[in-house]
């Protein structure tokens, strides 16, 4: 395990049990794994990253779903969360990487498609540009990045359906007491996501900004941000 712990939330048995879950609920809610602009147009032979991967449970779910001859690896800056072994398909594997960082020399212009999710508690002012930098270096030419965030300075919380449920209300102020505490304590913060893509260089970007009250019997604003693109493929940002 890194020493440079950024992650918060701590790591443990319950909390990889939590990232699980919310694996599954994101995906239910925007509707896929990989984007479906992005998966027809990959190679018989596709390297894939998933960079902040967490217990690797979205490479496991996607190789499920995917041609055998693709190759998953997930780098995270601790293996405490890692899915055991045995859990893993023969074509994935997890690995100590810190995104933050440059990436080994030996990785770059290595991955047809880079996954990243729900990274966001990590970072703070000025650390998107230089990750963002970090994650184009692995790609190919014609490579993509499928990138999704929450936007939590702008969720809301909404009574159920259930006479016993939570006042919306509450859950907003609740909501907005955390937001504080996520920017006094650790630096969060919402890219301008035009503005951050564009300095970069990545092209054809398109932005999605879906509710999570969709599939769910609660719900609140999520804005979820992908992106893709590195000299002339695709670019997403859904």
């Amino acid at each position: 395990m890194s020493v440079e712990e950024p992650y918060w939330l701590a790591r443990s048995t319950v909390e990889q049990q939590r990232l699980t879950r919310q694996h599954h609920t994101w995906t239910k809610s925007i509707g896929y794994l990989i984007h479906p602009s992005i998966a027809p147009t990959l190679p018989e032979d596709a390297n894939i990253a998933d960079v902040g991967c967490g217990t690797g449970v979205w490479m496991v779910e996607t190789a499920k779903d995917s041609p055998k001859t693709w190759k998953f690896d997930g780098y995270d800056i601790s293996d405490a969360q890692f899915l055991p072994q045995e859990a893993l398909p023969s074509n994935v594997t997890l690995g100590i990487g810190n995104f933050k960082n440059p990436f080994p020399q030996e990785l770059l212009g290595k991955y047809d498609l880079i996954n990243i999710r729900l990274i966001i508690i990590s970072m703070g002012e000025g650390v998107w540009e230089s990750t963002l930098r970090n994650v184009i270096a692995l790609l190919k030419p014609g490579g993509a990045i499928q990138w999704i965030e929450g936007d939590f300075f702008v969720a809301r919380g909404f009574r159920g359906t259930s006479s016993s449920s939570t006042s919306g209300s509450y859950l907003t102020q609740a909501q907005l007491k955390l937001n504080g505490t996520l920017t006094q304590r650790f630096g969060y913060n919402f890219p301008d996501w035009v503005q951050l893509y564009s300095a970069a260089g990545l092209q054809r970007v398109e932005e999605d900004v879906l509710s999570t009250d969709r599939d769910w019997h609660w719900g609140c604003f999520w804005r979820t941000e992908e992106l893709g693109d590195h000299k002339g493929g695709r670019v997403l940002v859904r």
